[in-house]
């Protein structure tokens, strides 16, 4: 009888320890694992402050590169309008010389003008007084000398 209840005690004992083995065996697992969600937790607010600081920075990125556009396109702009000044400014160069040799054109069209009606004038003078003359001289010579410098004069003029 003894020999059952030692067997019974011992048993008894065995699964006793089993239990506490099983619970320390199950605290230890559970504190392990309190651990790693602590860890992980840590790693995950680290990961959510490193995604706000990369969608922080993407948005500076943003709008630099928004900056960067406008400023091309202001240069852009400014370079189409030197091109433009400068083909202006080279068109009114173009016009103003051709101008300033139109206007030499006249100058000298004019005194060639003057200097011919001056001597038109000459030619009417020396007609008129030829006219008052004796009959050996003739009238009809000056005449036609006067119309040939009267025609030259008008197609120099239309040059």
């Amino acid at each position: 009888v003894v020999s059952t209840q030692s067997t019974g005690a011992l048993t008894n004992m065995k699964s006793k320890s089993t239990n506490v083995a099983d619970v320390n065996k199950i605290r230890f697992e559970r504190d392990t694992a309190l651990k790693k969600c602590v860890k992980l937790d840590s790693q995950l607010a680290s990961v959510k402050k490193n995604k706000e600081a990369s969608i922080e920075q993407i948005t500076k990125l943003e709008e630099e590169l928004q900056s960067l556009r406008l400023f091309y396109n202001l240069h852009q702009s400014l370079s189409q309008e030197a091109s433009l000044r400068d083909q202006y400014n080279s068109q009114v160069s173009e016009l103003t010389e051709r101008l300033k040799q139109r206007e030499a054109e006249l100058l000298a069209s004019q005194r060639e003008n003057d200097a011919l009606a001056a001597m038109v004038k000459r030619l009417e003078q020396q007609l008129t007084q030829a006219d008052s003359m004796p009959n050996g001289y003739s009238p009809r010579s000056t005449n036609r000398s006067a119309k040939r410098i009267s025609s030259s004069s008008t197609v120099s003029s239309l040059m």
